[in-house]
């Protein structure tokens, strides 16, 4: 319908205007991508130290202080990276647990499923405002 128009519009401008096509959207491309690979960069740059072991006794206190009062709980696990370093730590809300197994709801709504055998350190989050949830 454009290509119509154009054709017959009595400015030449108008009549022999190409369009760039995808072209035009490169700089907005370009800005997106550049904001995410800064993030990426900053999770690759990111180490993460092991916190102080607890003991089975403590992270249990732990787990069902946040089962029952709903509390946001801080997980980190026992296994390490190739150059030793802990993953990041995961963060949620305990949905449920088993003998073995703490469902561990995450801010973005998924479940995971982790053993308890497996968690280094166990803390609660308290006070998380509303605007530092990303």
């Amino acid at each position: 319908m454009g290509e119509a128009f154009m054709s017959y519009h009595q400015d030449p401008w108008i009549r022999e205007y190409q369009d760039r096509g995808m072209a035009k959207w490169l700089g907005f491309y370009l800005s997106e991508h550049t904001a995410e690979m800064g993030k990426e960069k900053q999770t690759r740059e990111t180490t993460w130290q092991h916190q102080q072991q607890m003991t089975d006794l403590e992270i249990s206190e732990v787990l069902e202080t946040a089962f029952f009062d709903h509390q946001l709980v801080t997980l980190q696990l026992s296994t390490l990276d190739e150059q030793g370093q802990a993953f990041p730590d995961l963060t949620g809300t305990i949905e449920g647990m088993d003998e073995t197994t703490i469902f561990l709801g995450s801010l973005e709504g998924d479940v995971q499923f982790v053993q308890h055998d497996s968690i280094y350190h166990a803390s609660l989050i308290s006070n998380l405002k509303w605007s530092d949830v990303s």
